[in-house]
């Protein structure tokens, strides 16, 4: 798996160099001038997008508790994001750390079938975007006709992947990893409170879907708010770099931008996908390859701010735990001194 990762990273890096000999670094550059100001609003716009996702996590919560914050709710949502962005986890690892940081006021089992509701209700919310986005954008561009059938079938490869997301949620998913790992005879994975664990979440998730049909679909209103600002943030993009745009090539570029990013989700920090998939659609609506390789650019420079941000939240969670469970062993030697003492 490492020798993959770094073979990605070797190509991504090789095309990177490419693109650059090719257009001029010049060229790119000059365009990421020209954004200014807007990078700073790109990262205030997505933190609307983090806050409709985070919203769409609380949805799924049936059971929420009052102690848990919002703020809390956010700090795991963006820290579960950036996990995903820069490992490929096919978003498994993001979904563990999300419930792991709020496992202190949601139990593990409530919180592992929560963002695995929310992530088939973030994939709905794509799907409804990205339908949205061909629809509005495809009629008034005749010169992406011939991607007509790649795009059809990379929809259709999306659909496909959520209605298997709910079909293996269907099968009792926790309990058969639960199993898989027993098999490596750790003592920690065996234990029977862990097995119960498994087992209460995949009950969770059978409920959720036979008794809160409504809330997985406000859940997916939510993350298709937060998708639908993508279309936002291309169209300021292209004005800020002096290129013509209107609303439905915005739209259309974010939805095949979307469906290009779907087909390589295992490859981490979106390398070639974000740079390369704009160079490539924008060219083909006959806007400059170099334009379009600095909106990705742009774009990626926004996400790593988020990715800091979200690696800081965890690292500080991580350090207030220590904190709160040094405190908790001090805390039960305080109270075992006196017991010495009179037995003494």
């Amino acid at each position: 798996m490492r020798r993959l990762e770094t073979l990605i990273i070797l190509l991504a890096v090789g095309f990177y160099a490419w693109f650059l000999s090719r257009f001029g670094l010049a060229n790119v550059a000059q365009y990421v001038r020209y954004a200014g100001w807007g990078l700073a609003f790109a990262v205030l716009l997505e933190a609307v997008a983090r806050v409709a996702n985070t919203v769409g996590w609380r949805v799924t919560i049936t059971d929420y508790p009052s102690r848990l914050s919002f703020r809390e709710l956010f700090i795991a949502r963006v820290s579960g994001e950036a996990i995903d962005y820069i490992t490929p986890s096919a978003q498994l690892g993001g979904q563990f750390v999300m419930a792991m940081m709020v496992r202190a006021k949601v139990a593990m089992a409530a919180g592992l079938a929560t963002v695995v509701i929310a992530s088939l209700a973030e994939a709905l919310g794509q799907i409804g975007f990205i339908i949205g986005g061909l629809l509005a954008g495809w009629p008034l561009e005749a010169r992406m006709d011939h991607l007509l059938i790649p795009a059809t079938a990379g929809l259709l490869v999306a659909i496909g992947l959520a209605a298997g997301f709910f079909a293996v949620q269907m099968k009792r998913p926790f309990s058969q990893l639960w199993r898989l790992a027993a098999k490596l005879e750790i003592p920690q994975i065996a234990d029977p409170e862990i097995r119960a664990a498994a087992g209460a979440a995949d009950t969770r998730l059978r409920l959720f879907y036979e008794n809160h049909p409504w809330r997985l679909l406000a859940s997916s209103c939510c993350y298709l708010l937060a998708w639908s600002l993508g279309p936002v943030e291309i169209f300021i993009y292209l004005r800020l770099l002096r290129q013509p745009a209107n609303w439905r090539t915005a739209a259309l570029v974010e939805a095949l931008g979307l469906l290009i990013e779907r087909a390589t989700f295992l490859i981490p920090a979106k390398l070639v996908s974000q740079e390369g998939g704009k160079a490539l659609i924008l060219s083909m609506l006959g806007y400059p390859p170099d334009a379009g390789f600095a909106i990705g650019l742009i774009r990626r420079i926004k996400e790593m701010v988020w990715v800091g941000l979200g690696l800081a939240g965890l690292t500080a969670h991580r350090i207030t735990e220590r904190v709160r469970g040094a405190d908790r062993a001090e805390g039960i030697l305080q109270m075992a001194e006196p017991q010495r003492g009179e037995s003494l």
